[in-house]
């Protein structure tokens, strides 16, 4: 009932608001008015999209769509001049005499500014370049664009690395990709992810945010990065909104289509390969019915040589030493594909119905191996372990993962004009899964060769980003003998998650004119129903006897032919990776022979916590306001969104072998499930203003501001807990049904000067003030709540550890409130003024600085940065264009970010930081390292539309890894080589 009463209280106050905005613009209403609509286009018939279009005298604006459509509505009768303007183009003018109850439809043609600038009509990047350009003019949020052209003018892997050119965004990065995108700072969570504006769901079972690897880069027609958010768009867009734009049929044909072939020599050489295309194509007389149709594929055959070492705690930043260390080979087999689809009929001049498409598939699947040699550690003494001496045994683990994610859309929508309004609707249905989503299936092996000396030597080390091992990692190592290695144990996976989300959507937006001033006013409504569901389980198989000259195999009875020469440029085993074990043998083996050997505690535990569903409602309204007073464009918004959830899953104790619980005296363990649920629900209120000031015709001044929300991951909701009685201590890992979503009050001010004949100068300032912002916290076992003051835990952590005195809890928490300021400065510029062949020199550049301070995080004492808020990042892309001839450089900078909080206090905590070098030490938090990469491409147009095109990607051959504390500090360091492409395009745009 509390959730009815919250939406009939949201429909109430959007139906108020309706009144108040609405009431002005009816009393100046006038009759005898009209409609005027057109499109505008280049001199190749090419639609241009975001040219600004002015009625005069009136003061009316407009902005053309993806088709380079406008429309103005609900116009007085009278005598106008329609005026275009268009970076890069000369400005046009139009005059027209509007009758009362009268259509006009205009079709206005731009001409270039000069012959040099031909090279944006015949070019495909600056073509793009010159779209973005103009979008961003235009918008009345603050809006960076990245058409299609751009984003295949590099070879961009996915719409995430693409993404990540862009001012202030820097990549959280799996397996040499982009995933995620963190922008100005801040958090993947932070950033929603829509399809035309519809929001699609995460195929991962226990996040929101989108993994934009599973997208292909050919498929979208633009991305549009929303920094700041108006009322009408979702208000869970903190750090911003990505919104993928899907390809439509524009009134000239098209025919595109690619294909590419690559190599990395790593791993002995690995292959990749691509292809595509796109087809469309409007009909009939007046062309009002279009069709288009894309699709894409690619194959990437990725390696990755990897060390993550783990360091010890009483290390200092004059002697790092590692306790052990895990050598690891990835061999990946990366598919994937996706085909989009539109289709839309334009009934009249001002009314159309639409249906678009979009399904993407990711087969992210991949082998894992590592070697473990192992240190004695340091003792309690300080005393460093005798590098002669006899060291633990090591270890071996094989992993073989079969994920397949994928994210589809269909949405249906229309739009009417009138001469009173735009009315718009939207109906849509968009799924994702993730099929093998409970986690990576694996297999141990123990050591049942000789006496190891793996002892970790400081005075040993040559290089102290590559820690070695003595003999153990070394030419002829011990490990490498396959019949020194015994099976051991193997988990299993099997099932699949996935996500269904239900919208509909509405608006009605009406011109008035008030006091000689024009202006729009827009009401929308929106309800969204998005079911999550997972259903996965992971078995655990041991327990058999792992002594040498027993019938267990050896990994030489189940090797894999696999093996690498030329592994981390020989720094390990003389750069020989293997011999390695087969996981599919290794499995097919234990399901024959080992069936009956399951472990019932570890596979309860690694099952029941994966078996939940969440149902959540968001039903939203929003009143919008956009009003001109000369050269002051402003745009006032309330958005009001209503949250309800329906969570369910399981709490699950378990018990170790043995235990009377799980029956007789030779049981294995078991997990006791007993099911759960939470129905949490809120209501929001998302005001935003947007400033726009026209300082001259081609330069203004922006102010923001407005109010964002972070709803919590759904799963986390779940009142699960698991305990695992087999650990010590007692670990417990539990959801918590009172973390509450996240706010922010975000502030922007920014300048821009548009250039000529074709460029872009953008500084701006952000600040946002985050409450209760949702942190991952991991309380020792053995914590005494009575050494800290009442109410230093938050209330929902504080009865978890008063409940499981002694246990390692785990949990999402709220933390107080943090804060995140930075600076943004972008320029872009065709350099066509030079003279001769340097005219064809471009470069676009940017460059963002951010700073930020949480507090309330638990057991520490003092103001860490925010997750994966990077100090420094910038993007440098020298281009060249001719009208055959195309060449663009990419420089990527990432600066170091905090990845997860890992130190506590040992005011708290006592023998914490045992270096007590501080959160800086080897017990600190964990860090990204910086990366810098360097990619390029280059393409030359040969006969009519077609062109040959090479590129390399991470020239560099750039590392990526994590620190503990401080650099010096190697917590992981990986390679993937770089990888060289070649291949054809033919564009029909290039052969007219």
């Amino acid at each position: 009932m509390s959730a009815i009463r919250e939406s009939w209280r949201s429909y109430a106050v959007v139906s108020l608001l309706f009144l108040l905005f609405l009431l002005p613009g009816s009393s100046v209403a006038q009759t005898g008015r009209g409609v005027i609509t057109g499109s505008v286009v280049d001199s190749s018939g090419a639609n241009l999209s975001g040219a600004e279009i002015r009625l005069n005298p009136l003061g009316a604006s407009s902005v053309t769509n993806g088709q380079g459509l406008f429309i103005f509505q609900d116009i007085p009768a009278g005598k106008y001049t329609v005026a275009v303007s268009y970076v890069g183009f000369k400005p046009k003018q139009q005059e027209l005499d509007l009758a009362s109850g009268q259509t006009t439809n205009l079709k206005l043609t731009m001409d270039v500014s000069s012959t040099s600038e031909e090279i944006l009509v015949v070019a495909e990047r600056p073509h793009g370049e010159a779209e973005a350009i103009n979008q961003t003019r235009t918008a009345d949020n603050i809006l960076q664009v990245l058409p299609s052209e751009v984003i295949t003018s590099l070879p961009n892997a996915n719409v995430a690395d693409a993404i990540g050119r862009l001012p202030s965004v820097s990549l959280y990065r799996i397996e040499g990709e982009g995933v995620y995108i963190q922008v100005r700072g801040t958090e993947p969570r932070l950033t929603n992810v829509t399809v035309d504006g519809i929001t699609i769901p995460a195929p991962e079972p226990t996040v929101r945010q989108v993994r934009l690897d599973v997208i292909p880069s050919d498929l979208v027609d633009a991305v549009e990065l929303n920094k700041t958010l108006s009322a009408s768009q979702d208000g869970d867009g903190i750090g911003g909104s990505v919104n993928l734009r899907t390809k439509e049929a524009g009134d000239q044909p098209t025919y595109n289509f690619f294909g590419n072939g690559g190599y990395t020599p790593i791993e002995n050489g690995r292959g990749s390969y691509g292809t595509g295309g796109t087809v469309g194509k409007r009909f009939g007389i007046n062309k009002r019915f279009g069709i288009l149709a894309n699709g894409a594929y690619d194959y990437n055959g990725r390696g990755i040589d990897n060390i993550q070492p783990s360091l010890d705690p009483r290390s200092t930043f004059a002697q790092p030493f590692y306790d052990n260390d895990t050598i690891r080979e990835y061999r990946y087999y990366r598919y994937r594909y996706g085909f989009g689809g539109s289709t839309d009929y334009r009934i009249t001049d001002d009314a159309s119905v639409f249906a678009r498409g979009i399904y993407t598939d990711f087969k992210d699947w991949g082998d894992k191996w590592y070697y473990s040699p192992i240190s004695t550690a340091i003792s309690s003494t300080g005393a460093l372990p005798s590098p002669t001496a006899a060291s633990p045994a090591p270890k071996f683990y094989t992993s073989s993962k079969r994920p397949n994610a994928s994210v589809g859309a269909l949405i249906l929508g229309g739009r009417d004009a009138t001469s009173k309004g735009l009315f718009t609707f939207i109906l849509s249905a968009a799924r994702s899964y993730e099929v093998d989503s409970a986690g990576n299936p694996k297999a141990d092996f123990s050591w049942i060769g000789p006496s190891v000396f793996c002892n970790y030597s400081p005075s040993a080390q040559t290089n102290l980003q590559r820690p070695t091992f003595n003999t153990c990692d070394g030419p002829n190592s011990p490990l490498q003998n396959s019949s020194n290695w015994i099976f051991k144990d193997i988990t299993t996976s099997t099932g699949s998650s996935a996500q269904l989300n239900l919208t509909a959507a509405a608006s009605y937006a009406r011109n008035y004119t008030a006091a000689s001033h024009f202006g729009t006013f827009e009401v929308g409504f929106k309800f969204s129903n998005g079911h999550k569901s997972q259903d996965a389980t992971e078995t655990v198989y041991d327990g058999w006897s792992t002594k040498a000259g027993s019938s267990t195999p050896t990994m030489a009875q189940l090797q894999s032919d696999f093996n690498s020469t030329n592994f981390y440029d020989g720094s390990y085993f003389g750069g020989h990776y293997g011999p390695v074990s087969d996981f599919n043998l290794v499995q097919s083996y234990t399901l024959k022979n080992f069936s009956s050997n399951i472990d019932g505690a570890k596979t309860a535990a690694a099952t029941f916590p994966n078996i939940f569903h969440t149902i959540e409602q968001i039903t939203s309204g929003y009143a919008m306001n956009t009003v001109t007073f000369g050269k002051l464009r402003i745009q006032t918004g309330l958005r009001i969104e209503a949250t309800t959830m329906d969570t369910a899953g399981y709490n699950v104790t378990l018990y170790p072998a043995g235990s009377p619980v799980c029956g007789g005296p030779t049981n294995t363990g078991c997990g006791v499930p007993v099911p759960v649920s939470n129905n949490p629900s809120y209501t929001d209120f998302l005001p935003s203003v947007q400033l726009r000031y026209a300082v001259t015709p081609n330069s203004a001044l922006r102010a923001v501001y407005a109010r964002g929300i972070a709803r919590p991951d759904p799963y986390q909701l779940v009142p699960y807990v698991t305990e695992d009685s087999t650990a010590s201590p007692i670990a417990v890992t539990i959801g918590n049904p009172a973390l509450r979503p996240e706010h922010a009050n975000n502030y922007d001010l920014l300048y821009e000067n548009y250039l000529n004949p074709l460029g872009m100068i953008q500084a701006g300032f952000f600040f946002k003030q985050l409450t209760s912002p949702q942190l991952l916290t991991t309380i020792p076992g053995g914590l005494d709540l009575s050494n800290f003051p009442a109410g230093y835990f938050p209330p929902a952590l504080q009865s978890v550890v008063q409940q499981y005195p002694g246990d390692a809890i785990t949990q999402y928490v709220n933390g107080q409130n943090a804060w995140l300021y930075g600076f943004e400065l972008s320029y872009q510029q065709h350099l066509s003024y030079l003279p001769g062949v340097l005219r064809g020199l471009g470069v676009s550049a940017n460059y963002s600085y951010t700073k930020s301070q949480l507090k309330g995080l638990p057991l520490r004492n003092d103001h860490p940065n925010l997750i994966d808020q990077s100090p420094n990042n910038f993007n440098i892309s020298p281009t060249y264009d001719t009208k055959r001839f195309s060449a663009r450089i990419g420089l990527a900078y990432n600066g170091a970010s905090l990845f997860t909080y890992n130190w506590i206090s040992p005011t708290y905590v006592k023998g914490a930081d045992p270096s007590g070098l501080g959160a800086f030490g080897p017990s600190g938090d964990v860090f990204t390292l910086t990366h810098f990469q360097v990619d390029a491409q280059a393409s030359y147009r040969f006969f009519r539309g077609w062109s040959a095109v090479v590129s390399g990607l991470n020239l560099n051959n750039e590392v990526f890894g994590y620190y503990t504390g401080s650099t010096q500090f190697v917590n992981q360091r990986e390679y993937y080589k770089p990888t060289y492409s070649g291949g054809l395009r033919y564009n029909f745009q290039s052969h007219r």
